[in-house]
């Protein structure tokens, strides 16, 4: 089911910035996250308010903690990316976000010291990141801007905001851990994200008048960012981080598709090498699903027992209730 929901979040995202592709200009870039962000952080806020769980969640300083850090990588991915759209083609800028994801999970992991995801997991991280660099440079082509330093500052935003999605997987994998509502979630990451946006739209000069009209702006706001970026924030805190990237690098090729829909050149070398990527992305994701067993229990299971185990029902609720309160605080968050 999170896989689903990541999968439809994907595909979701992908028609809307198919439909963007080259309708926004910086200025037009801004206004859309403004709005965008502005309006998912209010509905769920007082979604979450209604129903109750506002103030449970927040009350925990170890999810304060985790919220403060996703809102920074919240904007720094996102503004990052829909800026990157304003210079290059969306499937360019959505293959480079979507390629360097799954690497960059593996050395974050690193840096928190788990050792990193072994030979296996490095080999399907490089694979992803070679032919989604192969899916940009095949769509390099016909973007709204063809200057060599708007496509090479597109591209840098479009890298930068992978790295951010990697951290805000990873973020949102420990929040779920911590059992925190997605909803709650979805209210409180992005006020960063719209303060900047409306803070650099306005040092802009405010919006040029040629980009989407507002209710265009709208509704490629509500079908784009709100509705899938929760389903997102289900899925992701559900999924181990590396699962929710390689799902995510099916993003460029559907993103492409929605492109080719809304007008843009069909090349065949391109549907190619998507075609690949989505093939390698949904293999991938069924080596990450796999459930790992740890050396122990390999021994375990290939050495007779000498001594019959019996776990009795008390042990199996004292285990779950151990389980349950391990994490910050030793709070269980969910209402």
């Amino acid at each position: 089911m999170p896989i689903a929901l990541i999968a439809l979040s994907v595909l979701l995202q992908a028609g809307t910035e198919g439909f963007l592709s080259g309708r926004l200009d910086p200025a037009g870039s801004l206004l859309f996250s403004c709005l965008a962000f502005l309006t998912t952080a209010v509905v769920f806020a007082l979604t979450s308010v209604l129903r109750g769980i506002h103030r449970g969640a927040l009350g925990n300083r170890e999810v304060r903690r985790l919220l403060y850090q996703m809102n920074l990588a919240s904007a720094l991915t996102f503004l990052g990316y829909f800026l990157a759209l304003a210079w290059v083609p969306a499937a360019l800028a959505a293959s480079l976000m979507a390629g360097v994801g799954p690497l960059a999970v593996a050395v974050l992991g690193m840096g928190r010291g788990s050792g990193g995801p072994g030979r296996a997991g490095w080999l399907r991280a490089g694979a992803l990141l070679a032919v989604s660099l192969a899916v940009a440079a095949c769509t390099r082509s016909g973007g709204p801007s063809a200057s060599a330093p708007a496509v090479l500052g597109g591209g840098v935003l479009a890298v930068l905001s992978g790295v951010g999605a990697a951290h805000l997987a990873t973020i949102s994998r420990r929040l779920g851990a911590l059992e925190v509502d997605p909803i709650v979630v979805t209210a409180h990451r992005f006020h960063l994200t719209y303060l900047l946006a409306g803070v650099l739209l306005v040092a802009h000069g405010g919006p040029t008048g040629h980009g989407l009209s507002l209710g265009t702006a709208a509704t490629a706001a509500v079908a784009g960012v709100v509705v899938p970026l929760y389903l997102l924030q289900i899925g992701a805190q559900r999924c181990p981080p590396a699962i929710t990237m390689v799902l995510l690098t099916t993003l460029p090729g559907l993103t492409y598709l929605g492109q080719v829909l809304f007008g843009d050149r069909f090349r065949a070398l391109s549907a190619v090498l998507i075609a690949a990527l989505v093939a390698l992305a949904a293999l991938f994701t069924r080596i990450e699903a796999r459930p790992r067993r740890s050396p122990a229990a390999t021994t375990a299971a290939t050495t007779p027992a000498t001594t019959p185990v019996t776990t009795t029902e008390g042990d199996r609720d004292a285990d779950r209730a151990g389980d349950r309160g391990r994490g910050a605080e030793g709070v269980r968050l969910r209402p």
